[in-house]
């Protein structure tokens, strides 16, 4: 199994930090807690996260629960709160154990009584006296406690509950009824199974008794919470509690997950007062129980709240409504993908030989954060999968071996980050549309979608206009010239790499022996290869004037002439900064691996681009621009220049030359370009472009 790094990256102690300061409790504080909802794709770390606090908050009241993987097993949120109610119930060392009184003893009524008529009378009972005097609360608990007493006939409901009330010498009921259910906690100490219990629960309630099942839960969930605030209220539990109850609930976007969060969060308004309850709840989605009116109203269509700026040390959710705030996940930056490629360096020391540059930690976190851009999943997923090839192989070839279709990691992925009800056709139209420079020109190219059903498209249009799988610009309230909307960089360079694996025409089988990885092999839409997805998409572009489309396209397709050509007729005819943004563009064309082709000599595959030069009579700055271009499509990324690197195109693939031994050959032709310039703006523009080629981007 890959290892998480859970709780070692800048990220998650952030959040860690931002759970501390409201989990420490002060005596005598009433502080209103708002649950905090955590907002990140699939592969964000969401899981690892909540598993982290849990293990972080281990002596504090602490409960965690998967609500997909529970509503995949038919629970409700009945069973949910009763499943949270005994975790929390658990004994610490070093906190006084929580007891459950009024939710406990309404379980065991509702779980043991056979008839609907006096489950339901037991319910109305608990719910009138939640909301009246102390008096009447306390003769409901007594009438309850008396029937736990004497029941007989469901001992799993009754034993299995008992730990939630108080001990018998506490004046929670009357001394003989309290007595009566010491001797039977005494009988069937650990006798009781709270599986049981919850199976118990969960039966008494079939689907034509919905409505009952409803008031019930509602009630429960004001039980739970009264009890609660009764536990941290008293003059002891004020004084010995130093924690609030932390409770982290994993893919609250779930069917289960939403019908719970709306549960609780109608409870905590109906209360109207503070509980100790620090709620943390994960999504892969904007869960659909927060769009209603009473929680905030329907969001803005594409965009969320609680973006978490890279640069940004400290975890700070941006408040939706009164007691809820939400927080996106960020990817994990540089330094910490550095941190990761440490501990991988280290632990691959004695038997694999060193990176061949100098600081090879830098070089493998660099290298690692361009492919995935700090995807966690896909960041430890590809460090893994480094350490499992053979010991002699070099860190460089190791990145473009396990990066290969047919080595798995590919699929592996893909499946990690698609969407998880994405059909095959989906996945085979995502691989043409990543062709594309963005999600606009995929939506836009019928070339892609003719024979493509309706259904399909529909799955497309979905998964475009969902902001935690696509990177959106940040509209804020009034809107953005931001970056156009792209697949994630790391989904993209996976589904290219699917792309480039289906075979030209002609050219015979794909490595999975039915026309390559992606294919249907039934002459449909989704067996279109590289250069005719390129050619298809080029050919739009150049029908509707979109110059720079087409010569991106045309690169990507392997016609480096045209490009060229493109880049020196536009030279001089728009500012520096608009040619070099350009140029930027450009660069960043995908790059196909055509026939194992990176496996070749660097400077072998250069001259074999710019070979169709040759000693002809090419003007001279065209001669220029053509090798300016090569060497930086095939060259890494440089650090980025704010003023002409804004072009909405977030894709890097360091793998055309890990080792930046091109940026030498691009530094001497911006300078040629400099020189014959005869333009200040120009010479101070392309000179600036040649520094940022001057030291290793991993630097």
């Amino acid at each position: 199994m890959p290892q998480e790094w859970a709780g070692e990256s800048g990220r998650d102690r952030a959040v860690e930090r931002y759970t501390q300061e409201l989990l420490v409790r002060r005596p005598g504080s009433r502080v209103e807690l708002p649950a905090t909802l955590l907002l990140g794709p699939r592969g964000s770390g969401k899981t690892t996260v909540l598993r982290h606090l849990a293990d972080w908050a281990a002596r504090a009241p602490v409960a965690r629960l998967d609500l997909a993987a529970l509503g995949q097993e038919g629970r409700k949120p009945i069973d949910v709160l009763a499943a949270l109610v005994f975790q929390l119930n658990a004994r610490k060392r070093d906190f006084a154990r929580l007891r459950f009184p009024a939710f406990g003893l309404l379980t065991i009524a509702v779980a043991a009584r056979m008839e609907a008529a006096d489950r339901d009378a037991a319910v109305r009972q608990m719910e009138q006296a939640l909301i009246g005097p102390p008096s009447s609360r306390t003769e409901v608990i007594n009438q309850l406690a008396q029937y736990a007493a004497t029941v007989l006939g469901a001992p799993t409901a009754v034993t299995a509950a008992l730990p939630l009330l108080p001990e018998w010498r506490r004046h929670w009921a009357r001394m003989r009824v309290r007595w009566r259910l010491a001797r039977i906690r005494r009988r069937h100490r650990g006798g009781g199974s709270v599986d049981g219990f919850l199976i118990d629960l969960n039966q008494r309630y079939g689907d034509r008794e919905a409505a009952e099942r409803q008031r019930a839960e509602a009630v429960l969930f004001d039980a739970f919470l009264d009890d609660l605030r009764r536990a941290y209220g008293s003059r002891g539990g004020d004084k010995r509690r130093t924690t609030q109850c932390l409770v982290l609930l994993d893919n609250v976007d779930s069917p289960l997950g939403n019908d719970f969060l709306k549960a609780l969060l109608d409870a905590r308004k109906k209360a109207g007062a503070p509980d100790p309850l620090l709620v943390l709840a994960t999504a892969g989605s904007y869960p659909a129980a927060l769009e209603s009116f009473a929680f905030g109203g329907p969001r803005r269509p594409g965009a969320l709240p609680g973006r978490w700026p890279a640069d940004e040390e400290r975890f700070v959710p941006e408040q939706v409504v009164k007691g809820l705030v939400v927080g996106r996940l960020r990817d994990l930056a540089r330094h910490e993908v550095e941190q990761q490629a440490e501990e991988v360096l280290r632990s691959a020391a004695r038997r694999a030989p060193a990176p061949a540059a100098d600081n090879g930690v830098q070089w493998l976190g660099w290298a690692v954060h361009e492919l995935t851009r700090g995807h966690p999943a896909g960041t430890t997923q590809l460090l893994d999968a480094l350490l499992e090839c053979p010991a002699e192989t070099g860190w460089e070839a190791r990145l473009r071996q396990v990066l290969q279709p047919s080595y798995g990691l590919v699929d592996a992925l893909l499946e990690r980050l698609l969407p998880i009800d994405a059909s095959g056709e989906l996945a085979q139209a995502l691989a043409r549309a990543a062709a594309a420079a963005d999600l606009a020109q995929a939506q836009a190219g019928r070339e892609l979608w003719d024979e493509s059903s309706a259904r399909v498209q529909e799955e497309f249009n979905d998964f475009c206009t969902d902001v935690l799988r696509t990177m959106h610009p940040d509209t804020g309230d009034e809107g953005a010239d931001g970056p156009t909307e792209t697949p994630h960089p790391l989904l993209r360079l996976l589904l290219l790499r699917r792309l480039a694996a289906v075979p030209e025409p002609g050219s015979g089988p794909g490595p999975d022996g039915e026309g390559g990885t992606g294919s249907g092999g039934d002459g449909s839409s989704g067996v279109r290869c590289w250069s005719e997805v390129h050619a298809a998409l080029r050919d739009r572009a150049s029908a509707a004037g979109q110059w720079g489309a087409a010569a991106y396209h045309a690169l990507a397709g392997g016609d480096l002439a045209a490009a060229a050509a493109y880049l020196d007729d536009a030279f001089e005819r728009v500012s520096p900064e608009e040619w070099c943004a350009e140029l930027c563009r450009l660069r960043r064309a995908p790059l196909a691996d055509a026939g194992g082709d990176l496996d070749r000599p660097l400077w072998e595959r250069y001259e074999r681009l710019v070979d169709h030069l040759g000693d002809g009579a090419v003007e001279q700055r065209l001669r220029t621009i053509t090798r300016l271009l090569a060497a930086v499509w095939i060259a890494p990324e440089p650090p980025d220049d704010p003023r002409t690197d804004l072009v909405g195109d977030p894709y890097r693939d360091p793998l055309g030359d890990p080792g930046a031994e091109l940026y030498g050959e691009a530094q001497a032709r911006f300078h040629t370009l400099a020189v014959h310039a005869d333009s200040v703006p120009w010479t101070s523009a392309l000179l600036r472009k040649a520094k940022q080629y001057g030291k290793e981007p991993w630097l």
